[in-house]
């Protein structure tokens, strides 16, 4: 069962942790969670969240919402998915070629 801190279930928790973790800015955060940006500040300090500068790893929101329903579907979160599927392109060279498919060697 998923708990809830006011409108605030883990689920949408974990996505503000996540768009935060990617560098959006507050106002990105907002639109994206359909919300204010003095919202996103609130809860962000009430989670124990801090924006600051991340590493370069971001995506359009709806590439979010395409890895977000696959990591629902196999029961984890979209952190740990978007990690799964960085381990195996970093592990299967022939995968990363072919998945790039740009004619150059990795």
């Amino acid at each position: 069962m998923t708990e809830e801190y006011g409108k605030w279930t883990e689920e949408r928790i974990a996505e503000l942790g996540y768009l935060i973790g990617t560098g959006r800015s507050p106002s990105a955060v907002a639109e994206e969670l359909g919300t204010t940006s003095g919202n996103v500040y609130r809860q962000a300090a009430r989670f124990g969240l801090t924006f600051r500068a991340s590493p370069s790893l971001s995506m359009s929101p709806k590439t979010y919402k395409v890895l977000s329903h696959a990591a629902v579907a196999r029961g984890i979160d979209t952190a740990e998915l978007v990690n799964r599927v960085l381990r195996l392109l970093g592990e299967d060279r022939t995968l990363l070629v072919n998945i790039l498919d740009d004619g150059v060697g990795a």
